[in-house]
């Protein structure tokens, strides 16, 4: 049996047949019983029905005799279907704002989509046709508008992989400036497609003037009061013997200025700089260079970037118990780091609270002429974190009332020799390689003799090793205590330390690294706030604004039970109001794009009679990456092209790239051969057709007054 259909582009042919496992006569053997069944009962039954009747029914008792006998074979139904499908011809417009800054919009409005449309009608009469755009993303049959920010054209051939693998593709064909700048190199990106890349070469390589800022390195963050530099990129277009002003400002006061003579036709310069972080906060700069005349573009003349300027260096103090190489050693290492400053003070001359201290470091402390620090009392309500360095005067009986995660049995007065071991478990913080690498080479630090004790909420950096023997008597140990953070290093000598370093390295980075991560670990205070609310600092324009949020009992357990209101709020005074989403135990807003600019947002929540606030700034900086380039790019499209055996058009070739295809004889149909077996048992018909023979044959038996 056949039967065909056409849905959309794709032809079903199916055939169907049936099978069984047993020779064909066996099918004549079910014959025979069916009609050996039916003439030897209705034979009896002569006299009770008339002839015709008693003929129709012995028929109706055949039929149904016949097919149980033959089901009996476990016969199989084989399904065959043929699929034909037509190739698909998919069509990528370039979708971004760089090629309205080549040719006249009214181009691609009057001429050149009229155009197109055109062709992918001609082209639906053989092709199963599709069209995309892309660009920020790939987007089906989306509006053309050339709007996109940015172009990410390698994104494409992954998008086609997952929507069209294993489809019959009879071309592509993409339609662009040959300009990217997400993404990979498109042409890798295109290497392995197996079907031919047509291109549509479209924007203008004719150089035109045009000054470009093409880019500013700088850190994202810097502390008050530091120098920080800049690197700013530029690049003028056909420009030789001009001159512009290039200038850096913050809210319209020039802090920056430089006039720049070109002195070619393709002029590339990275000009230095550095400027003063004076104020706190997140700063907003502009770098700009002033226009020429007859520019193609001067959206791409000036660049906006965001710096964070900190107001809270970590606070280091350091209380000695007498003058030691340590402290002095300590006080360098930290100072080098410009997210620590370091005080340094005798035990006996301090009268200041620790409260102003994210960190202290007692170096020979509790000693036998300072058993009882008052500083440790306040400990209780303060969250400053301690570090206690061992030696020749600290009082371990006094240490070890001091929870501190480590309890030492001196066994004599003296000191001994120990070299560092490091722990390849440590899992607190990472080393770098310069620092973990000198470790073996380092010589002994002075620890005393005796058993050490650690707790269970102890975790070891550095073991010590006594001659050629290691051990697991901790050199450098860390603890969390009821929340507050404590280091213990257990020997003297760390200035011998950063001396060796510098000996053997000419530098003191890898110890002084050593020590910072270790006061950076200490120092880092952890966040108590019952309720908190993050979100990203700087966003770009084409980018949501995500915010979450998570919100804690007095027992620190995730609860997301009462509403969470947002305000977000411009330079305006405009204020935008949204209720945070809830998740499984926290909250979570996504509050869409918004306009280049500064915004300032609160969160609040009721819990009980209690109101837990949080606030931030957000900025959304501008995107014009398409302005960095305005020189079409075709011989990145030729490329393309020539590497999957196609060809690179131009828009006035409509008919020629229509014919191209057309004539490829690796364009065709695909024929696609499907098989389906089920039983014939399964087949809900054949049972209510022989239900249907049995009931009307017993009627007409009972009407008849036979059995």
């Amino acid at each position: 049996m056949l039967a065909s259909v056409n849905v959309s582009d794709i032809d079903f042919i199916m055939n169907v047949n049936i099978l069984f496992d047993y020779p064909s006569w066996m099918i004549i053997l079910c014959i025979l019983c069916g009609l050996l069944y039916s003439g030897l009962l209705y034979y009896r039954s002569k006299t009770e029905f008339h002839p015709l009747l008693r003929r129709i029914l012995a028929v109706f008792r055949f039929i149904v005799v016949t097919v149980l006998a033959f089901l009996l074979l476990a016969p199989l139904i084989e399904r065959r279907t043929q699929h034909v499908e037509q190739p698909l011809l998919i069509f990528l417009q370039d979708n971004s704002s760089s090629l309205l800054m080549a040719e006249d919009s009214i181009f691609y409005q009057d001429h050149y989509l009229p155009a197109l449309n055109e062709f992918m009608n001609d082209m639906s009469d053989r092709f199963q046709t599709r069209l995309y755009t892309f660009g920020e993303s790939v987007t089906q049959d989306g509006p053309i508008d050339f709007t996109d920010r940015v172009t990410n054209m390698s994104e494409v051939f992954g998008e086609m992989e997952v929507r069209y693998s294993n489809r019959n593709i009879g071309a592509v064909i993409l339609a662009g400036d040959g300009i990217f700048n997400r993404g990979i190199n498109p042409l890798y990106a295109a290497a392995n497609v197996n079907y031919p890349l047509y291109t549509l070469a479209l924007g203008d390589t004719v150089p035109r003037r045009d000054l470009i800022l093409k880019g500013v390195n700088h850190n994202q963050i810097t502390y008050l009061g530091n120098r920080f530099p800049l690197e700013i990129e530029i690049e003028a277009v056909e420009s030789r013997g001009m001159t512009s002003r290039l200038t850096v400002s913050r809210n319209g006061e020039e802090l920056f200025g430089e006039n720049i003579t070109f002195e070619s036709d393709q002029h590339i310069q990275i000009i230095s700089l550095h400027l003063e972080a004076d104020e706190p906060g997140m700063q907003q700069y502009r770098a700009e260079l002033s226009p020429l005349p007859e520019e193609v573009s001067l959206e791409n003349n000036h660049r906006d970037f965001f710096i964070d300027v900190i107001d809270g260096r970590q606070k280091v103090l350091i209380l000695a118990n007498s003058p030691h190489p340590d402290v002095g050693a300590l006080k360098s290492a930290i100072t080098n780091n410009d997210h620590f400053e370091a005080e340094v003070s005798l035990m006996a001359d301090f009268s200041g609270s620790i409260e102003a201290y994210d960190l202290v470091i007692m170096h020979q402390l509790p000693s036998d002429q300072h058993p009882r620090l008052a500083v440790l009392e306040q400990a209780d309500r303060a969250s400053t974190a301690f570090m206690f360095v061992i030696g020749k005067q600290t009082n371990l009986t006094a240490f070890n009332r001091i929870a501190t995660g480590l309890e030492i049995q001196p066994r004599t007065g003296e000191l001994t020799e120990t070299l560092p071991l490091f722990n390849q478990a440590f899992v607190l913080f990472s080393l770098p390689e310069m620092s973990t690498t000198l470790l073996d080479i380092l010589p002994p630090l002075y620890s005393p003799f005796g058993n050490y004790n650690i707790s269970g909420a102890g975790h070891v950096l550095l073991y010590q090793k006594i001659g050629a023997v290691p051990t697991e008597q901790p050199l450098i140990m860390f603890a969390d205590i009821g929340g507050h953070r404590t280091g213990v290093i257990t020997g003297e000598g760390i200035w011998r330390w950063r001396l060796h370093s510098f000996m053997r390295r000419n530098d003191h980075r890898p110890v002084d690294e050593l020590i910072s991560r270790m006061i950076q670990y200490l120092s880092i205070q952890e966040d108590r706030r019952l309720f908190r609310v993050s979100t990203e600092h700087i966003v770009y324009e084409n980018e949501a604004v995500v915010f979450e949020a998570e919100l804690y009992n007095r027992s620190f357990e995730l609860i997301n039970e009462p509403e969470v209101q947002l305000f977000v709020s411009d330079k305006e005074g405009v204020e935008y109001p949204y209720i945070m989403g809830r998740t499984a135990n926290a909250y979570r807003l996504n509050a869409g794009n918004f306009p280049p600019g500064e915004y300032t947002w609160q969160a609040r929540v009721n819990v009980g009679e209690e109101t837990f606030t949080d606030q931030g700034i957000f900025n959304v900086a501008e995107l014009d990456l398409e302005g960095l380039r305005t020189i079409a790019d075709h011989s990145l499209l030729f490329q393309m092209a020539a590497g999957t055996n196609a060809a690179m058009f131009y828009p006035g070739q409509w008919e020629a790239l229509q014919n191209h295809i057309s004539e490829r004889a690796d364009i065709r149909p695909r024929l696609y051969d499907q098989k389906e077996f089920s039983e014939i048992i399964n087949v809900k018909a054949l049972f209510f057709i022989m239900l249907l023979l049995l009931t009307v044959e017993w009627f007409v038996r009972k009407r008849s007054g036979s059995y």
